[in-house]
């Protein structure tokens, strides 16, 4: 009866070994099989994007005030 119980562990220990490595081979490959896929969205960089905004926030002073020359 023991020894039954301990085959059965030794098996069941074996099948869950081989099922991660099956599992780590599977991941660790996949990666690889995928091909480099460009985003649709290209964003640019943040420099830019932050001088942008700095241009935006120099406004003339008279303008607020709302002194124009017209």
């Amino acid at each position: 009866m023991a020894s039954a119980i301990i085959t059965s562990a030794k098996l069941g220990a074996y099948a869950a070994i081989g099922l991660y490595l099956v599992m780590v081979l599977v991941v660790s490959l996949s990666p690889q099989s995928q091909q480099s896929v460009e985003p649709p969205i290209h964003v640019a960089h943040p420099g830019i994007q932050f001088e942008h905004r700095a241009q935006q926030a120099m406004v003339n002073p008279a303008e607020l005030a709302g002194v124009g020359g017209a």
